[in-house]
């Protein structure tokens, strides 16, 4: 572990072990503020007894609307930590609110080798980590080809993925929307998958891009159940959707 030496940061470690008035603020936040925002959007939750109760697990979300975020705080019993882009902790305070709430920066569009051992350590530890395997935001029915990270970090970590498809966000708070609007949204939890090999403890079980591709596609089933459950359908797509092009980041073993 080592403390950030940006000043915007505050010298916060984002990889220490989080304190019990962190564990304090954020219940009482997912209690208030949480609670008001399931009630707004009569939030369901499906199949959430598949999330291990104990042990380290990686919540792959997908994400279409910029309140995927509190919506997964609010639909997650057990507490989790979470990765969020680097620009909104701006200052030591903001910095403290969002390490308060589980948060901790992550460089998109990089091998961020700082987050990936944060990460890392997070999930060896025992914690639940929610990180979204299709990077930033994105719009369409199709799951994008979903960056490696989840599953690198999920077997360096011996730890099990579980897929959250979330219907209905981008009807709640579309793209230059900044209130959240009185819809329904249902997250829908798919059953965990193991990704490290059982007989090396550490590496993943085949290669990288079959489990990515695995995952993509478990995630595309629950996205789309879902959706269908909130009211807001899928359209079909087809293997030209645009978007659809691989990318990979450079994840290392």
């Amino acid at each position: 572990m080592a403390v950030s030496d940006d000043p915007r940061h505050g010298g916060v470690d984002f990889a220490a072990p989080r304190t019990t008035a962190q564990h304090a603020f954020k219940r009482g936040s997912r209690f208030v503020f949480g609670g008001m925002l399931a009630k707004l959007i009569r939030l369901e939750t499906i199949n959430h007894e598949a999330i291990p109760t104990s042990g380290p697990v990686v919540i792959a979300p997908s994400h279409r609307s910029n309140i995927d975020t509190p919506i997964i705080g609010a639909a997650l019993e057990r507490d989790s930590r979470f990765m969020a882009k680097e620009s909104i902790f701006k200052n030591p305070f903001w910095t403290k609110f969002l390490v308060g709430l589980g948060g901790f920066p992550v460089k998109r569009g990089t091998l961020d080798r700082s987050s990936l051992n944060t990460a890392t350590e997070v999930l060896k530890r025992g914690e639940m980590l929610v990180v979204y395997p299709e990077g930033a935001r994105q719009e369409g029915p199709r799951i994008k080809p979903v960056f490696e990270g989840a599953v690198w970090l999920a077997a360096r970590a011996g730890a099990v993925i579980v897929p959250a498809g979330i219907g209905g966000s981008h009807e709640v708070m579309p793209i230059g929307v900044k209130i959240p609007r009185p819809k329904k949204v249902v997250v829908t939890f798919g059953d965990p998958i193991t990704v490290e090999d059982p007989d090396r403890p550490g590496k993943i079980l085949g290669s990288r891009q079959e489990r990515a591709n695995e995952l993509r596609e478990a995630l595309q089933v629950a996205f789309d159940d879902a959706q269908v459950r909130a009211g807001t359908p899928n359209r079909a797509w087809s293997p030209d959707e645009p978007g659809i092009d691989d990318r990979l980041e450079p994840w290392t073993e």
